[in-house]
Order: structure tokens, then C-alpha cells, then sequence
């Protein structure tokens, strides 16, 4: 017993002791300054890209797995409670979410959501103490209707777009969410995004200019022709929407933002070691694909917290993105 009491304690040492190598002492390029870790988020996206099941999933976070670096992930509030609620009504259901619709900014619902870490996968640079303590990030996210972006796209003179764009500006972070299999719409993309930037600086103020972080995150990775480069997504990201990732560093490079690449799935996979996707495709055009999860009582989704984590702190976070992506005790990707 004493030998089985040591042993644990060992093997937690060892743990802590690499998670602080690897994550608090990580060097990365160009890092942005250290943003608090409540920030204010923005989800942006074409129609089909999948923003409100994303935060639903997240809100609800179904069959986490036990050794997940997610402690937990609380729905703070009514609107995120009855989110959290639609997403076992209508999703476990093999439904999906209606089309959020465009509306008057002030009517655009708020989502707070509490992520906390376990302690042994808190990074040593975000604890105040010289061990790790347990870390909980809040985050405050608008889910912007995709006729947003749409609009951007195809009719930029629409008074309603100025309200949102005035919003945005007070956000911390963005998340550019793309449905990875809509890649016929590249071009189209680009300039939405070209556009949203251009209009976005515009009104920014010279003198509380914010240096945004933009998380775009490539969605429905469940999708084979996804998942199979899903653990490399800005290659992924390169080799689907070449014009629409050249775009974003055209703005990395001047300055005004600061992006990084990760890949997602609001339904995940299926099995330990053959994956399969938990969904039912139910229709594929050059708009991307739309799924119902197949097999709700193993709903697993992945990759969702690993961009939160960065936009608020401006790290990766290894484990995170490991844990999100079918590893084994090994370490080697099962496909």
C-alpha cells in the first residue's frame, strides 16, 4: 500500500514536471501578449459552417474522457443553460439546430462558459504559484448568424453589418469557424474575410487598437477526407482554402492580427482504435456537408476547447490537442 501511495505520487511529479517543460517553458513564434483569461470572443462563419452545434456541444460536453486535461465546462447563465438543453433535445435526437437569422445586434444571444483545467495539465506559466493550480477560463461568446458573413460576401452595404462590426470590435478573440469540406468556396472566403478585416480597422480607434487573436477553426473534421490530416490543420488548412489562409497572414503580416490554425468536430468518432464518424450525412454540395450525430449515446466531440484556450492565452496547449485527436497511451494517432 505504501509502495502504491508513492508510486502515484511519483508518477504525478513526473507529470506536473512535464507539463511545465513542455508547456511553461515553451517557446513559440511570435507570441502575443498574454490576453486575461475571461476574454470576449466573436464566432464567425458562412451559414453551414456549424457555430451554434459547436458552442451547444461545448456547452453540454458529452462523454468526456476520464483522463481529459478538461476538468469541467459549466453553462453560466440562462441563455447558455437553455443552449446546453437544446443541444440534448434536439441533437440527441439526431435533429439539428435551425439557421440563426440575422438580427438586430443588441438581440444576439451571449454565451458564458466556465472551462476548468485539471491541475496537473494547468501550465506552470499560468499559475500563480510555484506548482500548478487548477485553471478556470470564462468565456464570453456571441454566435454571429452566418448571413453575417454571407452579406459581407455578397451584399457589404447592408446597414445591419455596421451594428456588428461595432460589436466585434470589443472582442479579445475571434473564431473563424469554416465547414473543412465547403472548400469550392475558398475564394469566396477570402473575400468575406478580406472585407471584415478591411471594415474592422476602419472603425477601430488608433488609440485602443486591438492586436486580435483569429482562431480559425476548420469544423466536421469527423469527415474522412478530413480527419485523415486533422492533426496538422494549418497544412489542412493550406491544401483546402489556400486563398482564404493567405488572406489571414496578409493581415498577420501588417500587423493587425495574430492567427493560428486548428481542426474540430461538434460529433467526433466512434471506436478506440478503427475511428469511424458518428454521423449521418444527409446532404453534400458545394455549400459543404450537413450531418446528424449517428450514434448519440457515444457523442464524443473533439478539438472544441483547444482554440478557447489559445485565444485566451495565447498558447497551445499539447495535451488539449492530443487528448482531442484519438492518441493512444503511446502517443502515436489512431486512424
Amino acid at each position: 500500500m505504501i509502495f502504491k501511495k508513492l508510486f502515484k505520487g511519483l508518477i504525478k511529479k513526473i507529470v506536473q514536471f512535464l507539463n511545465w517543460l513542455f508547456l511553461g517553458k515553451s517557446k513559440q513564434k511570435n507570441p502575443p501578449p498574454t490576453a486575461p483569461l475571461n476574454p470576449q470572443i466573436r464566432t464567425i462563419g458562412d451559414r453551414r459552417s456549424g457555430k451554434t452545434t459547436y458552442i451547444a456541444a461545448l456547452a453540454y460536453w458529452p462523454n468526456a474522457k476520464p483522463n481529459s486535461p478538461v476538468q469541467t465546462i459549466e453553462a453560466i447563465g440562462d441563455n447558455a443553460r437553455k443552449l446546453m438543453a437544446k443541444a440534448q433535445n434536439i441533437l440527441e435526437q439526431g435533429e439539428e439546430f435551425q439557421a440563426t437569422n440575422l438580427q438586430n445586434i443588441d438581440e444576439v444571444e451571449d454565451y458564458v462558459l466556465q472551462i476548468s483545467l485539471k491541475e496537473e495539465f494547468t501550465p506552470r506559466f499560468l499559475s500563480s504559484n510555484s506548482e500548478p493550480s487548477a485553471l478556470t477560463i470564462t468565456i464570453y461568446c456571441k454566435d454571429y448568424s452566418g448571413e453575417f458573413f454571407f452579406d459581407l460576401i455578397n451584399d457589404p452595404t447592408k446597414d445591419i453589418l455596421e451594428e456588428y462590426l461595432e460589436d466585434c470590435k470589443e472582442a479579445d478573440g475571434i473564431i473563424l469557424l469554416v465547414d473543412g469540406t465547403s472548400f469550392l468556396r475558398d475564394r469566396d472566403f477570402a473575400r468575406g474575410i478580406e472585407e471584415f478585416f478591411r471594415r474592422l480597422d476602419q472603425i477601430d480607434e488608433t488609440g485602443t487598437r486591438k492586436q486580435r487573436r483569429v482562431a480559425m477553426v476548420l469544423n466536421k473534421c469527423e469527415q474522412p477526407e478530413l480527419w485523415i490530416q486533422s492533426d496538422q490543420p494549418r497544412q489542412l488548412a493550406e491544401s483546402r482554402f489556400p486563398k482564404l489562409l493567405k488572406a489571414l497572414e496578409n493581415w498577420e503580416e501588417r500587423g493587425y492580427i495574430v492567427v493560428d490554425y486548428f481542426a474540430a468536430s461538434a460529433f467526433g468518432m466512434l471506436g478506440s482504435f478503427k475511428l469511424e464518424p458518428n454521423v449521418k450525412n444527409i446532404q453534400r454540395d458545394n455549400q459543404g456537408v450537413k450531418s446528424i450525430i449517428q450514434k448519440p449515446k457515444q457523442w464524443r466531440p473533439f478539438g472544441l476547447v483547444a482554440p478557447l484556450y489559445w485565444l485566451a492565452s495565447g498558447h497551445r496547449h499539447p495535451q488539449l490537442e492530443l487528448d482531442a485527436l484519438g492518441v493512444s497511451p503511446k502517443g502515436k494517432r489512431q486512424r
